[in-house]
């Protein structure tokens, strides 16, 4: 008898439960959309984006939904509006009582700052996306100028690594290299602390700008990242420490197992 009295609570339950979904999938389908509520997620972090931004996107697409029954209101299609927009990661838009249609934006976060060899400047994130940029600031990133080339069209590509770059020249790989050396960079604490700017010279080679003394790094290319800043850690913690950090204008690193210093004159 108890055993009954248990199976029919649960049926009751369950029946409640789809009453009660029912109900609330009903009155949502029936309510409208009094207003649009727009939220920058990452706001006090990256700035490249607004909320006025986000509302002229919708009035240039037509998504005039205030006023609309919420089940007349495609969500996935107002998401898939914004994923044409370089700097935005993440568009979530969903709908609550009473009737507010939320919009919630997560942008892009650059690591590295480009400007290349014909004056172009812009953002990489960590994956490789490139990232206009804004006249709403600057975040504090590497940057990297010099005899920097693209294998492709800036404002028409949108990832870097979209583009094949195994068998390009030296030159159209610069960009490439850039986004290695730097990801090497930015992603060990105490060089990310130390390394400011990275310049490539006319031969495509790196030269590194220090925020601490007034030497300039000559890192050659980019293979052998780890020991060459291994080599250079070594100079640093062993011999600057004691030495001081002003007594040489160049530091050489492009020679195999071999740190070379030019005293200043």
């Amino acid at each position: 008898m108890k055993q009954v009295k248990n199976i029919l609570f649960l049926l009751f339950v369950v029946a409640y439960m789809v009453i009660i979904s029912g109900f609330i999938s009903n009155r949502e389908q029936m309510q409208h959309i009094s207003r649009v509520k727009v939220k920058i997620v990452d706001s006090s972090e990256n700035q490249f984006i607004h909320a006025a931004d986000i509302y002229k996107i919708l009035n240039n697409h037509n998504f005039n939904v205030v006023g609309k029954a919420s089940s007349e209101v495609a969500l996935a299609t107002i998401e898939t509006a914004f994923k044409d927009r370089q700097i935005i990661d993440k568009t979530v838009v969903y709908i609550t009582e009473p009737g507010i249609l939320h919009i919630e934006i997560s942008q892009k976060t650059p690591f590295v700052r480009i400007f290349n060899r014909y004056g172009q400047g812009y953002y990489l994130d960590t994956k490789g996306n490139i990232i206009p940029l804004s006249h709403s600031g600057s975040p504090f990133v590497i940057v990297a100028n010099g005899f920097i080339a693209e294998p492709f069209t800036i404002g028409k590509t949108f990832n870097i690594m979209d583009v094949r770059h195994d068998s390009l020249s030296r030159s159209l790989h610069t960009i490439y290299d850039v986004y290695r050396l730097a990801t090497y960079i930015t992603s060990d604490h105490f060089w990310n602390a130390q390394i400011e700017q990275i310049y490539v010279n006319n031969k495509y080679e790196f030269e590194l700008i220090p925020r601490i003394g007034s030497h300039i790094i000559e890192l050659g290319y980019v293979e052998d990242l780890e020991e060459k800043f291994d080599n250079l850690k070594l100079l640093y913690l062993n011999g600057f420490n004691n030495l001081g950090w002003n007594h040489y204008d160049k530091i050489s690193l492009k020679y195999k197992n071999q740190v070379v210093c030019t005293k200043i004159q």
